[in-house]
């Protein structure tokens, strides 16, 4: 996998959590707490994108990239990489750009 693989693989993390963070908590009701990334909520998105991209990495790991076994550091690395970007997408931290007049 070269470089612009990983950069769609990045595009498609940001963009699957700003879908959630758009779609799904801002259509809900309003939290007590506002979201945050310490937010239970927010963490239960986060752990289950980061168990979706264990799979979805040693599947890469497995059929595209040819490796004989599971290779444990680039699924977790991959993973981890993953949901950092996911997080970027699902922060409500820059929700609203505040463009002055």
């Amino acid at each position: 996998m070269g470089f612009l693989n990983y950069l769609l693989m990045g595009a498609l993390a940001y963009a699957a959590g700003w879908a959630v963070r758009l779609y799904v908590l801002e259509k809900g009701p309003k939290p007590e707490q506002p979201y945050s990334l310490s937010h239970p909520k927010i963490k239960i998105y986060l752990a289950v994108f980061f168990g979706i991209m264990l799979l979805i990495s040693a599947l890469l790991g497995k059929f595209v990239l040819g490796h004989a076994g599971l290779d444990v550091a680039f699924v977790i690395v991959n993973s981890l990489v993953a949901t950092f970007v996911f997080s970027f997408g699902l922060s409500p931290d820059h929700i609203r750009h505040d463009l002055p007049d």
